[in-house]
């Protein structure tokens, strides 16, 4: 009887050191998940940012074309304003957010 009791308890030590071993490499899967899902995130962001960049440079490339073969110089004038009023928006943008962060200071 007590023999079988002490069994029982090895038996039951034994899957208690077992979960535990398990619940330790499952957290450390964990950890490693976050810091792989935090690293795509940063290249994420940086490959976003240069997809912005291209696209611009593809803008300055195709407003530079314009100019080059256009004869008509209203269409070109036209271009130029309207990308002014986007600079002059994002401006005015910029100006408030900083406004912002000395107020909320």
């Amino acid at each position: 009887m007590m023999e079988d009791l002490q069994t029982l308890i090895s038996g039951i030590e034994y899957k208690i050191r077992r979960l535990k071993d398990e619940k330790h490499n499952l957290e450390q899967s964990i950890e490693s998940l976050i810091n792989d899902k935090n690293e795509l995130n940063k290249i994420v962001l940086e490959q976003s940012q240069e997809i912005n960049s291209l696209k611009e440079q593809i803008k300055t490339l195709k407003l530079g074309e314009t100019i080059k073969n256009s004869l008509d110089t209203t269409d070109v004038k036209l271009k130029i304003n309207n990308l002014v009023r986007k600079i002059d928006k994002c401006v005015g943008i910029i100006v408030e957010t900083e406004k912002a962060k000395i107020s909320n200071k």
